[in-house]
């Protein structure tokens, strides 16, 4: 069975500045443009959940910027990628002295011991973050599970969340890290 991977390189993805954050972020809406998400002819609900959930090893599709994954997969994916990437700059829009900075992302669904989904370094200091589109009903527990991985961490600095996650939420206080990403979905602002 083939590994999944992605179309983009490493290079692409770390140390960028800020215009080559936005110009990933084109190539990234450009890669869901060329490789849709096509589902075949109606299909059983059973076969329709093997669809979505399950990759065929005999075929290599690309969904997106991503390769050999199941749909669900894809979607679980890119779904999070477009909250890092419109939400950062949508963040350098508001605090400018960001325009400076170099970011590292690490799209896909991937775990870097020591590092969030993506790092903010300016004059000298690394700023990781962490991010995530998640259903409204999962919030409250994805966000308490975030906070307490980086519980004895202080380089956590942003935790970016999808703005449609907010619905029927409420917090006593929300944590001054939480940016929320008004346009997740958007290729242009």
């Amino acid at each position: 069975m083939k590994k999944g991977e992605s179309l983009l390189a490493d290079s692409e993805l770390q140390n960028i500045d800020f215009e080559a954050l936005k110009r990933l972020k084109t190539q990234y809406f450009e890669y869901l443009e060329q490789h849709p998400i096509l589902f075949p002819t109606p299909l059983h609900t059973i076969d329709f959940i093997k669809l979505l959930k399950r990759r065929n090893s005999d075929q290599s599709h690309i969904y997106g910027p991503y390769k050999n994954i199941s749909i669900y997969e894809a979607a679980n994916r890119i779904a999070s990628d477009l909250v890092i990437l419109n939400g950062l700059v949508e963040l350098v829009e508001i605090k400018s002295e960001y325009k400076k900075a170099t970011f590292t992302l690490r799209l896909g669904i991937t775990d870097h011991k020591g590092h969030g989904d993506f790092t903010i370094s300016l004059h000298g200091e690394d700023y990781e973050g962490e991010a995530f589109n998640v259903a409204p009903s999962f919030l409250k527990a994805k966000l308490r599970n975030t906070l307490k991985k980086w519980k004895d961490n202080p380089k956590l600095t942003h935790i970016l969340i999808n703005e449609d996650s907010l619905k029927n939420n409420t917090f006593k206080e929300r944590d001054a890290r939480v940016f929320i990403v008004r346009n997740w979905e958007f290729s242009t602002h």
